[in-house]
């Protein structure tokens, strides 16, 4: 990555390129960060870069199949090798899989939701929390895409709710084993969001009808309305804001 302020900050965001990711990736630029996007869609992430730095913003674009540690690690390697340091890791990058019963479900279904949604959000953690060990960090934030079925669950998603009840409990251990460092760790919980991956859902007058019965705003989210968030978490406003879990759902799971 090429930049001309080495005092600029650097956010890394997997799934960089679609959804709350890319909003992540645009917000994180106009507010004057350094981005690196990591997606395993190659064509968007080099979109996305393309259009960041027509902005005028400071990005690069990584290909990287999250489920590969060794592709996570060679990334972070990379940052190492040019003595670069990340101060902000936001882990986008995840699936919802299938609707289906649990004596039904996939085996190998099972596995790519655990694979993608809680190991990828693993390796990039580690790798991110080595990289801020190298450099003798004083400061830190990672923040972790989970959903509001990371403290519920719904029928047939017992996969999803597996693999983000994961990455919250994930996100808090970091968060006490690295708060000696000034590294935080929290996750949000997006309820419905206008993002491809829910492109499906939405098709689903049934679903949608059932989804917003249960949600007081009466309304899905934008992507930009997580990303806000995130953003804040990032922040110096939410320096006393460690190990928690933090919804975005319209009111979901309060009803």
């Amino acid at each position: 990555m090429d930049s001309q302020n080495t005092d600029q900050k650097l956010a890394v965001i997997t799934g960089g390129a679609s959804g709350i990711g890319l909003s992540c990736s645009k917000r994180f630029a106009k507010e004057g960060y350094a981005v690196l996007i990591i997606d395993a869609n190659k064509e968007a992430g080099e979109q996305e870069l393309k259009s960041l730095k027509s902005d005028g913003y400071n990005a690069d674009f990584a290909y990287c199949d999250i489920t590969k540690h060794e592709q996570v690690a060679a990334i972070f390697q990379g940052l190492a090798d040019q003595n670069k340091c990340a101060q902000v890791l936001v882990n986008c990058a995840g699936i919802s899989p299938a609707l289906n019963a649990l004596h039904e479900y996939p085996v190998e279904e099972w596995h790519r939701a655990i694979d993608i949604n809680l190991h990828g959000t693993f390796y990039a953690c580690r790798e991110f929390l080595g990289l801020a060990m190298k450099n003798n960090a004083s400061d830190g934030s990672i923040i972790n895409v989970a959903s509001i079925m990371g403290v519920r669950a719904s029928a047939a998603q017992a996969s999803y709710a597996a693999s983000k009840h994961a990455v919250v409990g994930l996100t808090k251990s970091i968060a006490q084993d690295y708060a000696h460092l000034n590294i935080r760790a929290n996750a949000v919980g997006p309820g419905v969001i206008d993002t491809p991956m829910n492109t499906e859902l939405m098709k689903d007058e049934n679903v949608m009808q059932y989804m917003l019965g249960r949600i007081p705003l009466k309304r899905v989210a934008s992507s930009d309305e997580v990303a806000n968030l995130i953003y804040f978490l990032a922040s110096s406003e939410a320096s006393y804001i460690t190990g928690s879990y933090h919804p975005v759902d319209g009111g979901y799971l309060a009803s």
